[in-house]
This record gives structure tokens, C-alpha cells and sequence, in this order.
């Protein structure tokens, strides 16, 4: 036999559909939101992973001095098992500033993904990449002259290769504005003169089922082979380049941000349902007084009461997941690739994305639902009848001083009402963490910038390949290497004069194996002083032990800062050792071919730049969907207020309050308290964000300082009051819609 309460369901929506409406809006934006990152974020970085066998990207690559003798590279594929392919390159000037570098056209590896168009087949014809092109304003069709040489666009592409726009293996900053890699034909390439030509060689392994120490190993080998040429010139392995590695890097980098934010709204969901499914139940209460009397078991109710949650859910589910799909995956990826250089885009179905967006928020909206059900449903039907929910016994009433009239009234609705009211505080707190956390990351990355142009080493810093003299006037030398901590993360050691004109502030400890530990490290991983701090060279695995004397405030990068001579001492080098220098005027009496890296002050920002560049737009849906969030909460708990109170505003009208009079008992009442609300909640925010921010920031690579900008509060307080007085007009109609014969309802 059917079960007669179903046909309830319709009219239990028709006269909550605003509450349901809210909740669907809410599910289905966090789903859309979510989803569509991680949807956008698992299938870029699919089709990243998958581009290693199927571009077949090389294992390394080395660069000579001059053209390599057949015969010498024939003996190294024998020796070290290997297939050597050349990729000899020529970089070219165009536009006056910008590089292009110009390879033959690819067949056997590092292929190319031709994302439109096609590969050049005349001699007057190239391809060049796609986000360079995007850039600048260039289309398949227009012409780019090299050398004096026109060529034709005829296809825009990505190099396998070159996922990340670095010109050299060593800068700290990509750079897809003023640097583009391309591809011609054979005779197109030999139309070019010589002038910056490199002898490039990519290698590939025959073996294909090394474990991670082997391959080390073996590029050691090729590496020691190679130098015996005397001729080298660059050799990078292929899990050191940054080309190949910065993008996927930094995509996991992004998805850590979107999980944290996913667990916020979870608390939020949770938090939102159990709110409104007692209120329900308080709505509802002599309805299930009289059907429990009348005989329905307690599970029956349950099971009838949980049906609009759950079909609402499910709609919210399937809607979100369509938008996830569709439009926002879409907005998301190309986030990505406005950024990078990634292979073709391919949307793949993300069962992880579709769990925690889709069947935990079910799974929470159902527990949650069960339990408050359950809990209540056990109460008496005599208490449900006499609208009686409260297990203990009713306290007497808080007697109020001899205030005004209208401001006791208005007190006493917010103490009748505290149960309701220290939700919305709750709620208040959940939705502002959202909406400070998408208001602070744009001022935050501004302000990072800031503090590292303020703490620069040096205007240049220097990196060499070899050992070179230079006359150029405060040109001092330093020591640099790359170490990794327990964590695997990367930092730099500095090997800094002893009384250097470029360290501000502190002066370097002489004491063996002292060091001066950078203000990021020491924020992240809540180091102190006068303690050890072990670091391992990730190739050889030797550690090194230092003790940490003092920081330095250098928030540009994961950094040590010790004497020169005791960095020669600590790695074995020596005593007249360096690899670089630090100037504040640029150096020009050495030759660029002994250069191997550039640092400036736009390289020591790559990390808030490019966060800027792919996260920059997200920042703003953050903060547009936190209001959105906000008017939800407030709305959801707001009408609670007005609800529960309905006798009373109909008994106050049927004492001689005008509509307007009522809406401003009961909406002036709920407006302190969310002014209140606004006002207390910004010191726990604060408080909140900064540990969920460190705790976000333990699976970053790298650091960027804690900040919230001093017009960030305020500015979120003010949303706050402005998102309020929408609510406001809304609950003013409901009060209006209140009849006089409500008070008459129920009575005993």
C-alpha cells in the first residue's frame, strides 16, 4: 500500500520552497565550483602526464660547444645504452626583444601536439606556440620576420618539451610574453645564418623499467662520458627541467587551495542542514504529534521527513555536475592554459571529484538529517502536540532593566530566540572565512611582492657556468647549491663574503656549520634558533647538519646563508670556489655563453606572479561566491527567526502594529545580532584562517608570507551589512504575508 504521507511532500515544498531553493542554490554553486576545478584540474593534468610516452619526451639533454662527431655519439648510445637524437636549435631575435627559438621539425621525440592548423611543410613556413601567440596578438596566416626572412604562420602548437616557457633550465621565471620556441622544415631551418646556434642532443633510455636511483645513476654516467669532451655547455636531466616539470608542479599546487576550500564548505553544508531540518521539525511539530498518535512509527516519519532533503540534494548533484562539465571546467582549464603550454585539452571523467562533491555532501546531508530526526522524533507526541521540544525544563524569564518599550521587546526576541541566533553567529563565522580568505590572496600576493623587492640581495645576481673575472665595480662573489629538507622541498644555500656589502641587517655566523636561516623557512616549518637543521643533496643523498643561529628576512625563496669560506668547507670545495655574482649594475665584460641564469627582481616574484597569472581570476570567484554564501546562511536563519516567531507577529498585529512596524521588531532585532555577529566573528576569522592557511601551505612549494590587508576586514564587514539588507527586504515581505488569524492557530 502506498504511503498516503507522500502526497504531502508536494505541499511541504510549495509552502517552503524559498528554504529549498536556498539549499539548492547552495549545493549546486559549490558543486559547480568545485567540481569544475577539479574536474578542469585532473583532466589538464591527465593529459599532462600522458604526454610522456606519447610525445615521448626525452630522458635529458646536453649542449656542445660545437657539432658532435658521429662516431662519439654512435660509441655513447653503446656504452650507456641509450638513443641520442639531435635537436640542434637557433635562437633568433623578432620584435626587437623577443626570442624565438627555432627547431627542425620533430619526428622521433619531443613531438609536437599541433593544437590548430598544421606543420610547416614549405621552406617559408612555421609554427609557433600557442600561448606566445595568444600573448601577442599573432594568428595562423600572419607573417614573422626573422633575419630579414619573412615566415608564414601555419599552425600554433606545444612542445612537449616546453610545457613551461623557460629559455634557459636555470631562470626562475617562465616567460611566455618575450620568449617562443617553434618549428620549420629542414631547408626553412638552414635559410637561417648560424649566429645562435646550439648543438643540442636529447637522449632516451633503451630500458624503460629503471627504478628512480638507477636512472640517477645513469645520468651521472652520461654526464661524465659527455664532460670528457671538454666541450660541454648545458646538460639537464630530465627531472630537473623546469621546462617539462614547472607546469604539472604547480598544478598540484593550485589543487591543495581548492581542497581546503571544499573543506570549509563542508562545515558550512553540515552546518546549514541541521540548522534548517530542526526548524522543520519545530514547524512541523503538531503535524508529527498527530500522526504519531494516529500510529505512524517514528522510521516512517523519518524516512518521510528525509525525502525533500534527499531529492533536493540529488538535483543540486546532477545540475552542479552538468555546470562542472560544462562552462566552468572550461573557465578552469583555461586558466591553466593561459599560463602554460600544455597538450591538447581533453575533458576525463574524475570519480575523486565526483565523490567528494557529489556523495559526501549526500552522505552529510543524510547523517546529519538521521541523526536530529531520531534525536527528536523520540520525544513524546503529547510533547510534539503542545509544541514542546525541550528536554529540560523551562527556565524562568531574564529580567531585563527599565529600558524602552521597544528596546526590551527587541531584547526579548533575541533571548527567545538564542538557540537560532548563536546559529547565525555560527554561520556568520563559516561563511566570512570564506569570503576573507578570497579577499585576502590578490592584497596578499601584492604585499609578497613588496617585502621581496624590499629585501633583494643584490639588483643581479649572477650564475655561472664556469668560473669567470669580472672588472665590474661592487661585483662580489658567492657560493650557490640546492639542497632538499625532510619534507623533499628545495633549498638554496648561499656561500655569502663574510663582511658582504649585499647582506643587510645581519651579519653571517663564523662558527662551523652556523648558519643564517631565511624568514620563509623559519615561518613555514616553525623553526627556532640555536637548533639543528639537516638538509640532503637529493642525487647523492649525503645530509648536511647546520645549526640554525639567527634569521633573515627573505621571504623570495627557501634559502641558508652561510660564509663563503664555510660553504667551500661544508661541500668539499676550494677555498677560492664560487658559481656566481651579486651587482647592482649590470655586468658586460662577460661573455653571455659563461652566463648559465640571470636573477632580477621580476625573477625573485615568479612564485606570486604565476600564482597571480593562474589563480589571479579564481581569487574573484571566490570572493563572488562567498557572498553568495553568506546571503544563503543569513537568509536560511533569518527566515527561522521569522518562522518561529510567526504567532508572535501576528498577535503583535492583532495589537495594532502596521506590517512596517512588525518587520522592524523582528528585522531590527536580527540586524543587531548580525552586526554584532559581523563585528566579533573578524578577530576568530583571523584566527581560523591563519591556521588553515599554514596548514595549507605545509603541501606548497615554497612560501608566501601570512598577510591580510588592513582594508580586508572592514571590506568584509561591510559586505556583510550590504548582503544583510537583501536579506532584509526579503523577510520584510514574509512578515507582511503573515495573517492575523495565525495567532488564533494551535490554541490550547
Amino acid at each position: 500500500m502506498k504511503n498516503p504521507l507522500y502526497k504531502r511532500v508536494p505541499r511541504e515544498l510549495k509552502s517552503d520552497f524559498g528554504k529549498y531553493i536556498a539549499l539548492f542554490l547552495f549545493l549546486c554553486l559549490t558543486i559547480t565550483l568545485v567540481s569544475g576545478f577539479l574536474v578542469a584540474d585532473g583532466s589538464t593534468l591527465a593529459a599532462y602526464n600522458e604526454s610522456f610516452s606519447k610525445y615521448n619526451i626525452e630522458d635529458g639533454h646536453f649542449t656542445l660547444a660545437q657539432k658532435a662527431d658521429n662516431k662519439w655519439l654512435s660509441d655513447l648510445e653503446d656504452k650507456e645504452d641509450i638513443k641520442v637524437y639531435p635537436m640542434t636549435y637557433k635562437d633568433k631575435t623578432i620584435n626587437k626583444k623577443h626570442t624565438i627559438r627555432i627547431y627542425k621539425n620533430r619526428k622521433d621525440i619531443n613531438k609536437v601536439d599541433v593544437m590548430s592548423g598544421k606543420l610547416p611543410k614549405e621552406d617559408n613556413e612555421i609554427a609557433i606556440d600557442r600561448l606566445y601567440a595568444e600573448n601577442n596578438n599573432l594568428e595562423i596566416g600572419d607573417n614573422l620576420k626573422i633575419q630579414n626572412k619573412n615566415y608564414k604562420i601555419v599552425g600554433l602548437v606545444a612542445l612537449s618539451d616546453y610545457t613551461a616557457l623557460f629559455k634557459n633550465n636555470t631562470d626562475m621565471m617562465l616567460d611566455a610574453n618575450k620568449f617562443t620556441v617553434s618549428v620549420v622544415t629542414d631547408k626553412g631551418f638552414n635559410r637561417l645564418n648560424d649566429n645562435g646556434v646550439k648543438y643540442c642532443y636529447s637522449w632516451d633510455y633503451n630500458d624503460k623499467h629503471m627504478s628512480e636511483d638507477e636512472i640517477n645513476d645513469k645520468a651521472d654516467d652520461i654526464q661524465d662520458e659527455v664532460a670528457k669532451t671538454g666541450m660541454v655547455t648545458d646538460f639537464v636531466k630530465e627531472a630537473d627541467n623546469t621546462a617539462i616539470h614547472f607546469a604539472g608542479d604547480d598544478m598540484g599546487g593550485d589543487r591543495v587551495m581548492f581542497i581546503w576550500l571544499l573543506y570549509i564548505i563542508m562545515i558550512v553544508l553540515a552546518f546549514v542542514f541541521a540548522v534548517t531540518t530542526r526548524n522543520t521539525i519545530e514547524k512541523e511539530s503538531s503535524v508529527i504529534g498527530t500522526l504519531r498518535a494516529s500510529g505512524y512509527s517514528k522510521g516512517e516519519l523519518l524516512r518521510h521527513y528525509i525525502v525533500l532533503p534527499v531529492v533536493v540534494t540529488i538535483l543540486s548533484a546532477i545540475v552542479g555536475n552538468i555546470c562542472g562539465y560544462t562552462f566552468m571546467k572550461g573557465y578552469m582549464a583555461g586558466m591553466y592554459y593561459h599560463s602554460y603550454s600544455l597538450p591538447t585539452y581533453v575533458t576525463r571523467w574524475n570519480g575523486y571529484a565526483f565523490v567528494i562533491t557529489t556523495i559526501v555532501p549526500a552522505l552529510i546531508i543524510l547523517v546529519v538529517n538521521v541523526i536530529v530526526l531520531a534525536y527528536t522524533l523520540s520525544l513524546s507526541p503529547l510533547k510534539f502536540l503542545r509544541h514542546d521540544l525541550k528536554r529540560k525544563k523551562k527556565k524562568k524569564a531574564v529580567k531585563l532593566p527599565n529600558w524602552k518599550f521597544i528596546t526590551r521587546f527587541r531584547v526579548r526576541i533575541i533571548l527567545q530566540n538564542r538557540s537560532a541566533y548563536i546559529m547565525m553567529f555560527i554561520g556568520i563565522i563559516l561563511a566570512n572565512v570564506l569570503l576573507v580568505f578570497g579577499l585576502m590572496m590578490a592584497p596578499l600576493l601584492t604585499h609578497f611582492k613588496s617585502e621581496v623587492m624590499d629585501s633583494k640581495i643584490a639588483n643581479y645576481q649572477y650564475i655561472l657556468k664556469a668560473p669567470v673575472e669580472t672588472d665590474t665595480k661592487n661585483a662580489e662573489k658567492y657560493c650557490v647549491r640546492t639542497l632538499e629538507n625532510d619534507k623533499g622541498e628545495e633549498i638554496t644555500v648561499y656561500g655569502i663574503e663574510e663582511n658582504s656589502k649585499y647582506l643587510k641587517d645581519k651579519d653571517l655566523p663564523t662558527g662551523d656549520g652556523e648558519v643564517l636561516m631565511a624568514s620563509s623557512v623559519i615561518e613555514k616549518y616553525s623553526l627556532d634558533t640555536d637548533t639543528d637543521y639537516t638538509l640532503t643533496d637529493k642525487y647523492t643523498h649525503d645530509k648536511y647538519k647546520f645549526k640554525i643561529k639567527d634569521s633573515y628576512k627573505y621571504p623570495a625563496t627557501m634559502a641558508v646563508f652561510m660564509t663563503r669560506s664555510e660553504f667551500n668547507k661544508v661541500f668539499d670545495k676550494d677555498k677560492d670556489y664560487y658559481t656566481g655574482y651579486f651587482s647592482n649594475t649590470k655586468i658586460k665584460d662577460i661573455d653571455e655563453s659563461y652566463i648559465a641564469s640571470t636573477i632580477t627582481e621580476q625573477d625573485l616574484t615568479v612564485m606570486a606572479d604565476q600564482l597571480d597569472d593562474s589563480m589571479g581570476q579564481m581569487f574573484i570567484i571566490i570572493g563572488g561566491f562567498s557572498i553568495m554564501l553568506f546571503i544563503l546562511v543569513i537568509y536560511l536563519l533569518a527566515k527561522i527567526v521569522v518562522e518561529k516567531n510567526a504567532k508572535s507577529i501576528s498577535m503583535v498585529k492583532i495589537l495594532g502594529y502596521n506590517d512596517h512596524e512588525a518587520s522592524k521588531l523582528y528585522n531590527t532585532s536580527t540586524a543587531i545580532v548580525v552586526a554584532i555577529s559581523l563585528l566579533l566573528s573578524m578577530p576568530i576569522c583571523n584566527y581560523i584562517i591563519k591556521g588553515l592557511y599554514f596548514a595549507m601551505m605545509q603541501d606548497f612549494n615554497g612560501w608566501l608570507t601570512y598577510y591580510i590587508a588592513p582594508y580586508v576586514l572592514p571590506l568584509t564587514v561591510v559586505i556583510g551589512g550590504l548582503s544583510y539588507i537583501v536579506v532584509h527586504f526579503i523577510q520584510s515581505k514574509k512578515i507582511k504575508k503573515i495573517p492575523m488569524s495565525q495567532a488564533l492557530k494551535d490554541m490550547e
